[in-house]
């Protein structure tokens, strides 16, 4: 193998006790958009926006394509009723910080990477971002957590335009990593990890830090990354 890939949430980093669906924090979110942006939403308004980003919620909606969030937020408008700044990103932070507070690497990521680096291998990241995140929040959260000067490569669907399980982006990733697919690794703990791997051509490996067992046709099953 010439490079090994990461998925990037629940793999090298978590938002420690936020779970997959983020619909449970819809409210506090938009109501914070909602104070930054200077009204008050009303509980028609609350509802209406909620159901916006429902639609748009991968866990309820699975979808390949990917979207920005200044596409979502030209939804939310006509829910509030008041317009947004051009800059997405001035808005989009304000609406992912709740989602974000609690931020952290996994502990024994560093010294994999270094491990990994150590045997000449490249390293690079595909993620699907939440809602049309901007890249720049999730650079962000790789400066936070120490590992922005660790990769390669550092690709997410806002860049590809494709979300797992289309094979396409790791496709993409392989070639920004001067390899086949069939060279790559890719490493993830979803089912659409293991599915957009295997489509790749890649080696599949599923990171199962709790021991579900879930069989989804990857090559290999880990408890912790030290085990690649």
């Amino acid at each position: 193998m010439k490079a090994i890939a990461f998925d990037l949430g629940d793999t090298l980093i978590e938002y420690e006790g936020l779970p997959l669906s983020w619909e449970a924090h819809y409210g506090e979110a938009l109501l914070s958009l909602a104070t930054f942006l200077g009204f008050k939403l009303t509980n028609d308004q609350l509802e209406a926006a909620c159901a916006v980003l429902r639609r748009y919620n991968t866990r309820i909606h699975p979808r390949t394509d990917e979207v920005s969030f200044a596409q979502i937020a030209r939804e939310l408008t006509g829910c509030f009723e008041h317009q947004f700044p051009d800059d997405e990103l001035v808005y989009a932070s304000v609406f992912f910080d709740i989602f974000r507070q609690r931020l952290q690497c996994f502990p024994e990521v560093p010294a994999v990477i270094s491990a990994l680096r150590a045997r000449s291998l490249r390293l690079g990241i595909f993620t699907d971002v939440p809602y049309g995140m901007p890249r720049e929040l999730v650079m962000e959260d790789l400066v936070e957590t120490g590992l922005q000067n660790s990769f390669d490569t550092i690709l997410t669907s806002r860049d590809s335009g494709h979300r797992k399980p289309s094979p396409v982006s790791l496709g993409l990733l392989a070639g920004y990593m001067e390899c086949q697919p069939s060279e790559m690794v890719y490493v993830g703990n979803e089912k659409k990890d293991m599915d957009a791997a295997r489509a790749a051509g890649c080696h599949a490996i599923l990171i199962d830090r709790k021991g579900h067992g879930n069989n989804w046709g990857q090559d290999r099953t880990i408890t912790a990354l030290t085990e690649i």
